[in-house]
């Protein structure tokens, strides 16, 4: 018997989610044999669901949500002895996850072109004890993210997040920062650390070499404007680390430090302080893929 869990975020898709709820599970009941949807009413829900779903081993747990919520998932299941497939409608303001998998953004056309025949590997990040599915930053630009009100966020979608990102991309300051990996360490100033499990970010290409199980690390060495704004060449043509402001680390373990008080992200939310230490779990995690034409 083939069973599958359903995980709905109620405030995804501008507070519709349950409006989709019936669609979802009739498309997922084409497949599994047994279907249970559970509702998340506060932080963390997800991840508990989603243990459970591997610790009674559930062939698939499906997520509707923001990255939040879907990163939420991927630290319920990951390294665990049963590792579920997973499936992803998206439902946030970023949807970083979904986009970098080639999955519709529209909700009712994500849910039609689930196919449980297809799947491809993702990569998944440990930092610490959480997980990340796509991204991990340190400097102002999270700092800008976390003080996004959760209401305008609803409200308004991506737009704070782009108003804050436009402050703090004029206003950030370098800060020193230490990173030891097995390819190389770096020590100096920066005023931002991006760690990526892809060579994309949203739907923008950063560069062009993307190898499975690899963590890239890319950090911005200088706060200036004329810095900033030579890089923009670069990441029209799709080969940012060619930048002279950019230092860039291909890796599977990281060490990061500071002798200043820095807060980090994965995923669009607040994660440990510095230190940390981070590993890249390869080829990690099967996601159902949309449909193949």
């Amino acid at each position: 018997m083939k069973k599958v869990i359903i995980i709905i975020n109620p405030t995804s898709g501008g507070e519709t989610a349950l409006d989709y709820k019936e669609s979802l599970e009739s498309k997922v009941k084409e497949y599994f044999d047994y279907v249970e949807t559970k509702i998340t009413q506060k932080a963390k829900d997800a991840t508990h669901f989603a243990q459970n779903a591997s610790e009674e081993k559930y062939d698939a747990v499906i997520v509707f949500g923001g990255d939040g919520t879907v990163n939420e998932v991927i630290s319920g299941i990951s390294e665990k002895n049963h590792i579920p497939k997973l499936g992803i409608i998206p439902g946030g303001t970023g949807n970083l996850i979904t986009k970098l998998l080639e999955i519709n953004q529209d909700i009712a056309q994500a849910i039609k072109e689930l196919d449980f025949k297809f799947t491809s590997t993702i990569d998944v990040g440990k930092v610490n004890h959480n997980y990340f599915g796509y991204i991990f930053s340190v400097g102002s630009l999270p700092e800008a993210i976390h003080n996004v009100d959760i209401e305008d966020k609803t409200k308004y979608g991506i737009f704070p997040y782009a108003i804050k990102t436009m402050k703090s991309v004029m206003t950030d300051s370098v800060f020193n920062i230490h990173i030891e990996t097995e390819n190389g360490n770096y020590e100096g100033g920066a005023s931002q650390v991006l760690v990526l499990l892809s060579n994309y970010y949203s739907n923008k290409k950063l560069f062009d070499e993307n190898r499975d199980g690899y963590g890239n690390i890319l950090i911005l060495k200088d706060a200036s404007i004329i810095s900033k704004s030579s890089i923009i060449p670069d990441l029209l043509k799709g080969d940012i680390v060619e930048n002279n402001n950019i230092e860039y680390i291909k890796v599977w373990n990281i060490k990061i430090s500071s002798e200043v008080e820095l807060e980090s992200d994965v995923n669009g939310d607040k994660s440990d302080k510095l230190p940390v230490d981070i590993k890249i779990l390869g080829n990690h995690i099967e996601v159902f893929s949309g449909m193949k034409e």
